[in-house]
């Protein structure tokens, strides 16, 4: 056997500084990428939790609606008791996954018309993030 020489000894001790770059860049791009996919899927699953929440909200109000031939002055009075069940239309009113109470507002009175808001991840009311029920339309 031949003795070691100083370049076999060399590529022996572990990798180079260039080796270690390449692996730590591959890493953090990874972590990048999956990063950015697991907050995209978190702060879409918050959306879709406030829009189910309003959605059941909402029929709980039509069916008070159809039940009273008219709109609930507040959303608190859905937990009420109806007088032909003995049962509330909802149980209780949970606020939205930001932690902000919704706003309930009776849009047309006539026609009786609503409208369910949250302020969404913000917590402002009147900006671009805010969820609407019944949604409003793009285009207007």
């Amino acid at each position: 056997m031949h003795p070691a020489t100083p370049r076999s000894r060399r590529a022996a001790r572990g990798f180079t500084l260039i080796e270690l770059m390449v692996v730590i860049v591959i890493l953090g791009l990874l972590i990048g990428l999956v990063g950015t996919n697991v907050w995209n899927a978190l702060f879409g699953a918050t959306r879709d939790t406030a829009e189910m929440q309003m959605r059941n909200y909402g029929q709980a109000i039509d069916v008070y609606k159809a039940r009273n031939r008219s709109l609930p002055k507040s959303l608190e009075e859905l937990t009420t008791e109806d007088p032909n069940t003995k049962e509330p239309y909802i149980d209780t009113i949970k606020p939205d996954p930001w932690g902000q109470q919704y706003e309930y507002r009776i849009t047309d009175e006539r026609r009786n018309r609503y409208e369910i808001q949250s302020a969404g991840d913000d917590k402002q009311l009147g900006t671009e993030d805010d969820l609407y029920y019944p949604k409003r339309d793009e285009g207007k």
